[in-house]
């Protein structure tokens, strides 16, 4: 069964988009109460997936505002046609172009189906430093990022 057979998306009156994943992933996956503002660990693929999935229960987790420079283990939900989360204040490694950022792409599997989406950037002054944004490819608007300093 393909992702597209898998897995179905509709647009509420708000223009938000929901995501309905399959039975299966769905009885695998549990529904957050709650986002943690803070992690001194990369969360798993199965707990990004289900902080994507109850977003739309919990309003209170988007931010509507940019953080500047926020601090190391911090986790913010944005809207990502509201926020310009990538201008976070921080320095971030270059391309050999030296005009762009350096962000190695990558797509995630939960319960062996790609379902999520990670973008990942290095810091260019400390080289244990990193930001994780993270959306689920049938819902790219909200992305979850995730600054950590992993010594």
């Amino acid at each position: 069964m393909s992702n597209k057979e898998m897995v179905s998306t509709e647009t509420d009156n708000k223009g938000q988009r929901k995501v309905f994943f399959a039975n299966k992933l769905l009885e695998c996956l549990p529904r957050s109460t709650s986002l943690p503002n803070e992690r001194l660990r990369w969360n798993t693929n199965e707990e990004i997936a289900s902080y994507l999935i109850s977003f739309d229960r919990h309003e209170e987790w988007l931010s509507c505002s940019l953080k500047t420079r926020p601090k190391n283990g911090s986790i913010i939900l944005y809207n990502r046609k509201k926020v310009r989360y990538r201008k976070d204040g921080y320095c971030w490694k270059k391309r050999k172009d030296g005009k762009t950022t350096r962000e190695d792409h990558m797509k995630l599997k939960v319960q062996g189906m790609e379902c999520l989406y990670g973008c990942y950037v290095h810091s260019s002054i400390v080289p244990t430093f990193h930001r994780r944004s993270y959306w689920l490819l049938q819902n790219p608007d909200v992305v979850l990022v995730h600054y950590l300093n992993v010594p």
